[in-house]
Formats: C-alpha cells, structure tokens, sequence
C-alpha cells in the first residue's frame, strides 16, 4: 500500500496541477522522473477499442476495459511509475506495444504544464487552445493513462503524437473506480465528461466556474 500511497499523492498533485516540490527530484519506490520523451495524455479524449488490458497491481495483474488516445509527445524528463501502469520496472521505451513489437514504442507520463495541444482544437498551439483547466465530472468514465505503453504516430497540423492504449476506469491501484471524477481534458466544457476523457478519481479543487 506504501507505493499506492505514494502513486496516489503524486498524482493528486499533478492532475490538479499542484506537484510537490519532492516530484522533482524522483522519490522511492517506483515512482521517478525519467529523461525520455513521452506522451502527455491529460487532456485527451479516447476511443474504447472493445478489449481488454492487463494493468499492474501490488499483486500482480488486472484486467480493464481497454481505450486508445492519441496524445501529444513532449521532451523529457517526465514524471513516472515504472511499477506501474504496464510499465516493466525501467524508463527504457517499450519494444512491444498493444500486442506487437515495435522500435516507436513510447510512455504516457506526465509533467506540470499549463500548456497542452489538443484534438478538440484542431492540435493548436495557440496559448488559448492549449490551456488544460481542472473540471469535475459527476457522470461518465475516464480513462487512466498514467505509465501506459504507446507507439509513435507521426504528426497532426505540426504536433507530433502517439496512440495510447489505457484502462478505463481504474482506480491507479488496479482497483475499479467511477465518477465523480476530474479531468484537465475539454476545457470546462462539461460534454467532455461522456466522451471518455483521461482523468483521475480524485476529489479536490477545479478550475471551472460551473463546478
């Protein structure tokens, strides 16, 4: 439970964009910043692709509902936990993602920025376009693609990207989760919330004025 705890804390304060100071410099266990560049999925939105994906647990492996996302790809390091996710205990790139081999193979990290390209405007890097405020949804299902293996997928209007496969509705620990639930995805446009955004069922502060 002590590294749950720990994944818990740190991703409290990423996701509501209020990382310690510690997150800085990597702590125990498995979580840590890793200098590779990784893809950044706090505010995509994702597609169920209708299978199954094996996630980490403190006791092995569990299996969730699987989604794909296409996220941006940004310069390391960024902040990971590689007992986690699908991870395999190193920051090294994965060699096999969604069941097949491959030299493109990349994380889903994260890092604090306020700045994040997104589908919903056109891969924009406009300073309005990428803002990524916290909103609370009360109903739907997030996707948690924290440490998740994805593959390279070339470049939307200049943004380089990759596709992600993640779990929807996993609690960070390999245990079930639902709403409510928050996410950085849709800025505050609340429609977001029924189109599989990546999130986190955390409670705490948003920065939308409807919640």
């Amino acid at each position: 439970m002590k590294r749950y705890s720990l994944v818990v804390a740190a991703l409290i304060g990423a996701v509501l964009l209020a990382a310690p100071q510690a997150m800085s410099q990597g702590i125990v266990a498995g979580l840590r910043h890793c200098p590779q560049d990784y893809a950044l999925c706090a505010a995509s939105t994702c597609t169920p692709t209708g299978g199954k994906i094996a996630v980490n647990t403190e006791t092995g492996t569990a299996l969730f509902d699987e989604a794909s996302c296409t996220c941006p790809i940004f310069a390391g390091p960024g902040l990971a936990d590689v007992f986690g996710g699908n991870m395999k205990g190193t920051c090294d790139p994965p060699r096999e993602v969604h069941g097949q081999p491959t030299d493109a193979g990349i994380w889903s990290w994260y890092t604090f920025t306020d700045d994040i390209p997104q589908a919903i405007n056109n891969w924009s890097r406009g300073n309005k376009q990428t803002e990524d405020p916290i909103q609370k949804c009360e109903t739907g299902n997030f996707v948690n693609c924290f440490s998740f293996s994805c593959v390279r997928a070339g470049k939307i209007h200049g943004v380089e990207v990759a596709t992600c496969y993640c779990p929807i509705n996993e609690s960070l620990s390999g245990g079930a989760a639902g709403p409510p639930f928050v996410t950085p995805a849709g800025q505050c446009n609340p429609d977001i919330c029924s189109q599989y955004p990546v999130g986190a069922p955390f409670p705490g502060p948003t920065q939308c004025p409807a919640d």
